[in-house]
Order: C-alpha cells, then structure tokens, then sequence
C-alpha cells in the first residue's frame, strides 16, 4: 500500500528515539553486533493506489418457486455448501395432485369425444358411398328402360303395320315351294300305290312315299297358314300386348327416375351428415386439445413444488421458513460461488486508462495478500462519486476469505521496475533518512532517498545499488563503524 514520506514520519522519530538509547549504551555493548541483513535487488513494484472494496461471491443467483404455496420443508441453511439439482425446499403438493387428477379425467372423457365424432364421419362416409353406389344403378335401371322402351315401341309399330311387301313374297313363295312338294310327294305315292298293288313295290316302299305324301301335305298346310296370317295383318291381342310392353317399359324408367332422386337426397343427406361429423371432430378436438394443454399445465405446476438447486454454491442468504406461504418469483436462498470471489474497485476516471482487463492486481486481507485479476471495467461512472468499477476476481480454493469483507488493493505493473528495502532497514535522526550497508563486516551509515511505499517496502530512488548489502535487523543500535556479525540464518 501506498504511504507518502510525511505519513511514515512518525513511524521513524519512533525509530529515532530507539537510536538515541543505544548511543547511551554503547560504552557498554560489545564491539561487535549481531545484525540480519538483505542483499538490495531490483524488483517489480506495485503501482500506488489507495483502494479498498468489499468481497462478493463470484456468482450470485437469487432462487425462487415458480408457484406459489404453502412451505412443507426446508432442507439447505446459510452456509450450507449445495450441488446443482439439490433439493431446498419444498410445498404442499395436495391441490396440486388434484389438478392433475382432474386434468386427466377430462383428457379421457375428450379422448372419448374425439373417438366418437371421428366414428360419425366414417359412418357418413359410408352412407355417402352407399347412396352414391344407388344413383350409378338407378341411373344404369335409367338407361336399361330407355333401350326398353325404344324396343317395345319399335315391336309396337311393327304389329300396328303388318307385314311388309317382302315379307308377303317371301311367304307366297314358301307357299309355292310347298305346293310344288306336295305335288311331287303325291305323284309319287299314286304311283308307289299302283305299283304295290301290282306287285311291283314292297309295302315298306309304298308306306314310304305315302308317309312322304302326309308330311308334304303338312308343309304346304303350315305355308299357307302364314301366307293367311301376314295378309290378315295383326289380331288386337297382339296389338294390346305389344302396348303393354311399351308402358311396362315407360314404369320401369319412372321407377329408376325415382330410384336416381331418392338416391340424390341420399347423398345429400349423407353430405351434411360429414359436414355435421367434420364440425364435431373439429369442436372434440379443440376440447381435447384444451383439456392437454390442462393436463400439461397441471403436471408442470406439480413438478414445480420442489426448490432445486440451480447450480452448485454456498447458500448466501435464506428467508424462507416452514409453514410459510410464498408467492412466485419471490427469492428463498441466494447461492454464490465462492471458490472464487470479486471485489468491485472505484477507479478515478482519470485513471481508469491506466487499467486493463487481465492486468494483476494485490488484495490484502488481515496481513495476507494475494493476486487477483482484473476481469472487467464498467462502461459508466459512479452517479454519486464519478469513479468506474474495475471487477478484481481472486481464486478462493479454501473458502478462507469470506463476501463481506473488506481488502484493500494495488494494480501490479509489470513495467514498474525499481529497489525496495524493508521498512524496518531505514533509520533517521533528522529530516534525512539512512541505512547501515555491511561492507567488509562493518556497518557503513549511507544516506538515501525514499519514494513510494509498496508492501511495506520503500522505494530507494537514491544512494544504494543492486546488490548492497543492507541491515534489516539491529539497524537501530549500530553506529557508524561498528563491527558486524551477520547471522547466517538471514543473511541474503
């Protein structure tokens, strides 16, 4: 730390007044003192700056329930060390238990919903499919009507015409032809007659063309019955049957008329029944949606009534206690990390380019110092004292240094070479200060100039030099002159 030479001062007229006793015994010391002394080096020097800060954890996190409710356990206290995920606390989960219950009680009556409505569009659909199949017949029973009626109608006009011309010759011929045969036949059987009874035929021969005869009698009898028939024209029997067809076959179209409309508001039916079905799955599955969405909520908020650790640390404050009611976000614990701590520094802001993130910096506590690190400047001043932060974090391995306390600190520059004596190795019977150097076993009194104070060391900026041997210990009883015994135990 740094102490100007005018603070020091009346440290030394201490020193000053030591010296003046031993002057008075020093008729009867022996010639030669015992002395420790310390070879001058050149060392780095701390930079000066009267700073202090208060310790904090290197990390604090605030915890707190993401619910609120009533506090059922408390399992961590301050100063307790935590790990990550260790439980804190914990609330009373019974409502919440309830909720969930709940929940999936109206998770399966929606699941049930949605299963219904889904079971109705498939039974539209089929009703759709089946009314659709209809129409294709009713409209195939359509068109076997029409070829139908077309039939009957052209049978109908056949009969109300008569036979056409072609149809009278044609008969007329067969007519012909069978006169012809009947001739031939019955010439031949007078013949086959006469010659039988001659003797000349047997009886089968003669049987024969009389059997020839009968069937040629009968084919020109049947050729004559249609010649009759076609010049006759139609009976009304046939004329009435041949209408009939016709309107058998004009019903059946109606019918299959009837047959495609009744199949139509089928499938329209069957339409709005998918559209009623596609409504009521949409509506079973928002609400079974909701009731998830519930269920989820439900199970998130009872997961959440245990306090867990969200890092490892040191809980840093508690305010939290059994039986307590506490709302959401509301902090319980505070856990730090303190294997490492921070000490924020307030830094002139003329000063402030001086420093850098990563240079060292020596924290003192309680006479122990150690090296920290600058971390991190501020952006921005101090509103009430115009200084920038500097963050110093430090290495904590045995949780020895607590946040809370107060150390004091010096930026170390690597750059800041100089010679550094003991404070105790300076003497002074006026306004200059000296020291006793050890040249060849004698004490040799040699003024000095002193700078800065630096860890309880001065800055010689004049009168010795690297490698000096200078008494740090018994300096206050020599004189000028006087022999010296260095002890070996610090001679350095």
């Amino acid at each position: 730390m740094k102490k100007s030479w005018p603070t020091a001062f009346t440290a030394i007229l201490l020193a000053v007044s030591l010296t003046a006793c031993s002057t008075e015994k020093a008729a009867v010391e022996p010639a030669s003192s015992s002395v420790e002394v310390t070879a001058v080096k050149e060392v780095t020097l701390d930079a000066v700056y009267d700073l202090s800060g208060t310790l904090q954890a290197y990390d604090e996190t605030p915890v707190s329930f993401k619910i609120g409710g009533t506090v059922t356990s408390v399992n961590a206290d301050i100063g307790d060390q935590v790990t990550k995920g260790k439980s804190l606390a914990q609330l009373d989960s019974a409502d919440l238990q309830l909720d969930l219950d709940n929940a999936n009680q109206s998770v399966a009556a929606a699941q049930a919903s949605l299963s219904n409505a889904q079971a109705s569009l498939t039974s539209a659909q089929a009703s759709l499919s089946n009314a659709q199949a209809a129409k294709q017949a009713a409209q195939a029973g359509i068109a076997s009507a029409d070829a139908q009626i077309q039939s009957a109608k052209v049978r109908e006009q056949g009969v109300a015409a008569g036979a056409r011309t072609q149809e009278r010759a044609q008969s007329q011929n067969a007519v012909n032809k069978a006169q012809t045969a009947y001739n031939q036949a019955k010439t031949a059987a007078d013949r086959a007659k006469t010659l039988f009874q001659n003797g000349l035929l047997t009886q089968q021969e003669n049987e024969q063309a009389q059997t020839t005869l009968a069937t040629a009698q009968d084919s020109l009898n049947d050729a004559k019955e249609q010649l009759s028939l076609l010049l006759e024209g139609a009976s009304a029997s046939d004329r009435a049957a041949a209408a009939s067809t016709v309107k058998e076959a004009e019903v059946g179209r109606q019918s299959a008329v009837a047959s495609v409309e009744q199949a139509n508001s089928g499938i329209e039916q069957a339409n709005a029944g998918i559209e009623q079905a596609n409504a009521g799955i949409s509506q079973a599955q928002a609400s079974y949606e909701q009731a998830v969405i519930a269920k989820e909520t439900a199970q998130l908020n009872l997961s959440r009534v245990g306090l867990a650790a969200p890092v490892s640390g040191v809980v840093l404050e508690k305010t939290i206690s059994n039986g307590q009611t506490v709302t959401a976000g509301t902090a319980m614990f505070t856990l730090g990390e303190i294997n490492k701590l921070k000490v924020l520094l307030p830094i002139a802001d003329s000063e402030i380019s001086k420093w850098k993130v990563g240079q060292q910096v020596s924290l003192n506590l309680y006479d122990e110092t150690r090296t920290g690190r600058v971390t991190k400047l501020y952006p921005a001043t101090n509103e009430n004292t115009g200084s920038i932060n500097a963050e110093v974090t430090i290495d904590n391995p045995k949780l020895d240094w607590k946040p809370g306390q107060v150390v004091k600190a010096s930026r170390q520059a690597a750059s800041l070479k100089g010679i550094a004596i003991p404070v105790e190795a300076v003497v002074s019977t006026g306004s200059e200060p000296y020291v006793f150097k050890n040249v060849n076993g004698k004490a040799v009194q040699t003024p000095i100039e002193i700078g800065n104070l630096y860890d309880n060391r001065y800055q010689i900026t004049k009168g010795l030099k690297v490698g000096d041997q200078v008494v740090t210990q018994g300096a206050d009883r020599l004189f000028n002159g006087d022999a010296l015994t260095v002890s070996e135990a610090t001679a350095k």
